[in-house]
């Protein structure tokens, strides 16, 4: 039986999030070009900037997720506030407007973030518990 501990499942969430962030941002290009040979010029201005900012989002998503898993394995706490605030930034960007892919990917990235830091509170909940 595979042993599905917080730290793997964030870094799955985290990986996964970090994807549909960058495919968001293919989306949205994807409209910003259809935007422009429709000569929608302020349509398509505004898609190609939420596509670097869902890329950049996106990038920042799976590094911070991987830096959770390697680099910073022995402070998961840090990894996963950055992750929360990346999904909070990626919620507060989209908004609710019917981009539900990259929504979906920042809502992952923010539940990364909260599963990352499940261990640290833990270990200072029991600390507090013993004192």
């Amino acid at each position: 039986m595979v042993d599905w501990t917080e730290e793997r499942l964030a870094f799955g969430f985290g990986w996964l999030g970090g994807v549909l962030l960058l495919v968001g941002a293919l989306l949205a290009l994807v409209v910003g070009l259809f935007d422009l040979a429709t000569a929608r010029f302020p349509g398509a201005l505004g898609a190609w900037s939420e596509t670097v900012l869902l890329a950049v989002l996106g990038a920042l998503a799976i590094l911070f997720t991987e830096m959770g898993h390697r680099a910073w394995r022995d402070r998961p706490g840090s990894a996963g506030v950055l992750l929360v605030v990346v999904g909070v930034l990626g919620w507060a960007m989209l908004g609710f407007r019917p981009d539900t892919v990259a929504l979906i990917g920042a809502l992952f990235a923010a539940l990364a973030g909260v599963l990352y830091l499940i261990p640290p509170m833990s270990r200072a909940f029991h600390r507090a518990i013993a004192a």
